[in-house]
């Protein structure tokens, strides 16, 4: 069975523990197969030079790969038309909030870093990673207020995240997320285009961080 976790981000998702993520992404991206062309275009290099290589691409690696999953999915509602539409009610009806049942549907979402090694300003090798999100959601009601997604209420998410790198997949993990009640978020989030909301609004949103759970 699928286990339910708090997960938040696509880090967390494929490895668990953060302390322990550049570690296993070293050893994914360098062993075997798996390594691409960074183990065999550092290999006669001096080991001191391996090694801060080494080090370099798994900690810039787990930064690329530090995304926030709420993030990821309400950038993916800003097209759904009932959400966007009940945001422009609630915006253009100050104080109005609406209940937008979200019917089930999946979520896909692709992004494709990539980082390059140079060594004395020369280009050693390019190592090239794609990420995958795939969201199922079911039973879910969103709570739209000033034109922003104010609250989560009950429903269910299923996560599948995959790693690939250098073409070949090296991490794939599955969870769910139960939402037992009304899961308010911070701040909310906007749903239309920066300048669809007030001066004071937009400068607000320009400040927001990450969305989650409060």
């Amino acid at each position: 069975m699928t286990p339910a976790v708090p997960t938040r981000t696509a880090i967390a998702l494929l490895f668990g523990s953060a302390e322990d993520t550049p570690g296993e992404l070293a050893h994914r991206i360098l062993s075997g197969a798996e390594g691409g062309n960074l183990g065999s275009a550092l290999q006669n290099l001096p080991e001191a030079t391996r090694e801060a290589a080494s080090r370099q691409v798994s900690t810039t690696a787990a930064g690329l790969l530090d995304v926030n999953l709420a993030d990821v999915l309400v950038a993916a509602w800003r097209k759904h038309q009932d959400l966007t539409a009940a945001a422009r009610r609630t915006l253009a009806a100050p104080g109005s909030t609406e209940l937008v049942d979200l019917a089930g549907h999946r979520v896909t979402a692709t992004q494709e870093p990539y980082i390059s090694i140079l060594v004395d300003g020369h280009r050693v090798a390019t190592i090239r990673f794609e990420l995958t999100l795939v969201f199922d959601v079911s039973a879910l009601l969103a709570e739209i207020h000033a034109g922003r997604l104010a609250a989560l209420h009950s429903g269910r998410c299923g996560i599948t995240g995959a790693l690939a790198v250098q073409g070949i997949e090296v991490v794939s993990r599955q969870a769910h997320l139960d939402l037992p009640g009304i899961i308010p978020l911070r701040q909310g989030m906007r749903l239309l285009p920066a300048d669809d909301y007030p001066a004071d609004e937009s400068a607000q949103g320009s400040r927001e961080g990450s969305v989650s759970a409060a």
